[in-house]
């Protein structure tokens, strides 16, 4: 920011916290806005600013010359209502724009950084660094490039934030400039400063969101929680569920060497059901149900079940199945690309393992070798410090490139 500005009139923290923000640059007057009493009782409030207990959003002032603040990472899923509602009623009115309901918090507060700050104001955030490529957040992306705003973003290598698996930005967005010119960085553990050449590693730019072609890919079933709905061989035999009470499912490629290329029943064997993996999908979908599944479901205690999931099915273990997938794919990676395996004992994609489906039989390995050859990682923003992960339209769009 002060390579921008040397000074600043009046700043607004946004989720202020102790107010440790307050002593990082020279300004005329500090206004931090906390909600959260704990965590402003040991602020050090400068001499020329104030601290205010509130939610920022209930926050009526307006015209500040920056607007800075790290807020905090919450899931869409986890906002409440009216609350969401409002807020989005209010930024769309405000700002001009149209929000997807899959946004998470930090969005909301970027927004809100846009609205608090005048027609040369800077905004200056800690947020995830997706949102430089995710579709939620393409309505922001789109109106700062219609106003022809300056964005700087400056994305962190290592993790700052211990257990937090998303990778961290510093994104700066200056409203006095119009040449509307967006410029990445990285920041190694060192906070030495370097360069990138665009959004992500490769001249070709993140992989587009595409949506279903011939082939397509789905999310691993979410049956509910994997505690309950995935046994192991283990736990199978201990409820005395027989195979017909249960088919098999993966929850993960990780165990799986990237040797192999085709999940036969002999690599299921070693791989899941004899290395004590979560390898059966307890069949309590159907509308028959043996006693003995019957049985292991009524023992399940409530606290195993009081999931989003489980509340929303009636009854609360009938989950919707989903078709047994073709291909499987990890959807999470460290090096190149996810792992693709052809489903040859048609075992069911569960949680994080994506799936690859189609209507009609599908050239499984010709595909596969599509899908291993391109180089994924380069082509996505990374998910934490070694962690990759591709999204399902952009599955989708790999899957539209392939030439049968």
């Amino acid at each position: 920011m002060r390579q921008r500005r040397k000074t600043f009139g009046t700043v607004l923290d946004m989720g202020a916290g102790d107010c440790r923000f307050a002593h990082g640059g020279q300004y005329t007057n500090y206004v931090g806005v906390e909600i959260d009493r704990k965590r402003s009782k040991t602020a050090r409030i400068p001499i020329n600013g104030k601290l205010i207990s509130t939610c920022v959003f209930r926050h009526a002032w307006r015209n500040y010359d920056a607007c800075i603040g790290n807020p905090p990472y919450v899931r869409h899923h986890d906002l409440e209502s009216p609350w969401k509602s409002d807020t989005v009623v209010r930024i769309e009115r405000e700002l001009g724009l149209t929000l997807k309901q899959n946004g998470n918090l930090y969005l909301y507060f970027l927004c809100l950084g846009l609205l608090k700050t005048n027609e040369r104001g800077i905004v200056a955030m800690v947020i995830p660094y997706e949102w430089v490529s995710r579709p939620s957040a393409s309505p922001v992306r789109d109106h700062i490039e219609a106003c022809k705003w300056d964005v700087e973003v400056y994305r962190f290598r290592n993790p700052v934030f211990p257990g937090v698996l998303t990778t961290a930005s510093i994104t700066i967005i200056d409203k006095s400039s119009t040449n509307g010119k967006w410029t990445f960085f990285d920041v190694d553990q060192e906070f030495k400063v370097r360069r990138r050449n665009g959004v992500a590693e490769s001249h070709e730019g993140v992989i587009s969101y595409e949506s279903r072609g011939n082939a397509w890919a789905l999310r691993g079933l979410s049956p509910g929680t994997q505690h309950v709905f995935t046994l192991t061989e283990g736990e199978r035999h201990h409820y005395g569920l027989k195979r017909t009470d249960v088919v098999p499912c993966v929850t993960s490629l990780r165990r799986t060497p990237r040797s192999i290329q085709v999940l036969t029943w002999r690599a299921f064997k070693r791989h899941y059901v004899d290395a004590s993996a979560r390898c059966w999908l307890i069949k309590s979908h159907g509308k028959k149900i043996s006693p003995t599944l019957r049985a292991y479901l009524d023992a399940v205690p409530t606290k195993l079940r009081d999931t989003w999931t489980c509340r929303n099915q009636k009854p609360w273990f009938r989950f919707r199945p989903h078709p047994t997938p073709q291909l499987l794919i990890g959807s999470g990676f460290t090096c190149y690309g996810p792992k693709v395996l052809v489903n040859a004992v048609g075992a069911r994609a569960v949680g994080s393992v994506w799936g690859v489906h189609s209507e009609a039989k599908l050239p499984v390995r010709r595909l596969q070798r599509h899908l291993q050859g391109i180089d994924v990682e380069r082509r996505v923003v990374g998910h934490a410090r070694y962690l990759k992960k591709i999204e399902v339209r952009q599955l989708n769009a790999l899957l539209n490139a392939f030439d049968e």
